[in-house]
């Protein structure tokens, strides 16, 4: 792309931003305000009052010299919408969110079907929720798709996803054929730290880090405003954070990583499993052991369920005090369904982190729950499709 096809992007998506967080506003306003020409700012917002992005409202007040008062203008959340998916291990998400965030309709589901393909599944699936919406296809700006594990950003390929089995599998050429382009594809806990920062813990830094314990453990890198992917796009792969130097077991990519296999859900499961004939006068007797059941048998003060959790608890301090020490983030938000067992949980970390950390960080939970990594997806297409600018009045 030429540079000066980037800088009229830039103005462009800084006009509309300006627009949305401090309507109503003039041209004059806008030009003032971001240090822009007259002419410039009024050529861009002509444009987006014919893409129906910006609507002319009527006038201020006048002049102090008692010129014509100034046309105002306010953003059309509505004009335009954005396409998201989560898709998890056990779990996928669709959400159809506006230009302001604001979530339209959504749909949970398995993501797998018997006798079907999972990517097929999924596919069919957010083609039957888009046409059961009563918005006009050509109104949505993209498709934005968050998987469990490694992925490349620019050829949208997820390279390993052991939650789904998934090596290699072309998400983007399978989406583009039919849901709304372009489709852009991330490791789902970056799209959820993007979620996160946009409407989340996260709207008030430039540097956060949000950490996500669930089937796998994942961390999502937003520094200085912008994902951090690394240089094959493995940054954030902290399931494989070597956290117990006397765990066996080898790191593999196309597998549960070390961290993964101590303090994930199903890390949590086969621990207690595995202890469970030490305590036979535990709760989790007699039952399918579930990380939902070893946090409430813990709750209950059951001695393998609370031992259990006390070790989870210190295994993921210890992986969010690593995270401090090499990026001193702003904030650190904890997610995914075993952080949001409780705040007991919760609680125990920040304090294990506080009394251990001598760098200063913040460390809470994340807002937006499940909703976290679809809304991020969305969120990437309206940046990638200059509809929005995060960061834009954070510290």
């Amino acid at each position: 792309m030429r540079t000066g096809t980037i800088v009229r992007n830039a103005n462009r998506t800084s006009v509309l931003e300006l627009i949305r967080m401090e309507e109503p506003i003039s041209r004059a306003g806008i030009a003032k305000e971001l240090k822009m020409s007259r002419s410039a700012v009024s050529e861009i917002v002509d444009l987006l009052v014919s893409e129906g992005l910006v609507r002319e409202v009527g006038t201020g007040n006048s002049t102090q010299r008692g010129g014509r008062p100034s046309v105002q203008l306010r953003f059309v959340p509505t004009a335009r919408y954005s396409f998201g998916i989560d898709i998890g291990g056990t779990k996928t998400i669709f959400l159809l969110a506006d230009l302001s965030g604001h979530v339209v309709a959504s749909r949970k589901m398995s993501s797998h079907a018997e006798g079907v393909d999972s990517l097929e599944h999924i596919r069919s699936e957010a083609e039957r929720f888009l046409s059961s919406l009563d918005i006009a296809r050509e109104k949505i700006v993209g498709t934005g798709v968050g998987a469990p594990g490694v992925t490349n950003y620019e050829s949208g390929v997820v390279v390993a996803a052991p939650g789904l089995g998934w090596n290699h599998v072309n998400v983007k050429e399978a989406f583009e054929r039919t849901l709304p382009g372009p489709v852009f594809v991330d490791n789902d806990v970056n799209m959820a730290v993007i979620g996160e920062t946009w409407k989340g813990r996260g709207a008030n830094y430039r540097n956060v880090v949000l950490v996500t314990v669930g089937t796998g453990i994942g961390a999502g890198i937003m520094m200085n405003g912008t994902v951090h992917r690394g240089a094959q796009g493995y940054a954030g792969e902290i399931g494989y954070f070597v956290v117990d130097p006397l765990a066996e077991g080898k790191n593999e990519l196309e597998s549960f990583g070390a961290l993964d296999r101590l303090a994930s859900g199903s890390g949590i499961e086969s621990q207690a499993a595995a202890m469970l004939a030490d305590y036979p006068d535990s709760l989790l007797h007699g039952q399918d052991i579930t990380s939902e059941q070893v946090f409430a048998a813990a709750s209950k003060a059951d001695p393998l369920a609370t031992r259990v959790v006390k070790t989870v608890e210190n295994y993921v301090a210890y992986a969010l005090m690593n995270i401090v020490a090499l990026l001193n983030p702003d904030v650190v938000i904890l997610g995914g369904g075993v952080a949001q067992s409780g705040e007991a949980f919760l609680s125990a970390i920040q304090s294990r982190v506080r009394d251990l950390m001598p760098i200063p960080v913040t460390v809470v939970g994340a807002a937006l729950g499940e909703n976290a990594g679809a809304l991020g997806a969305a969120a990437t297409v309206l940046l990638e499709t200059n509809h929005l600018k995060l960061n834009s009045r954070q510290v």
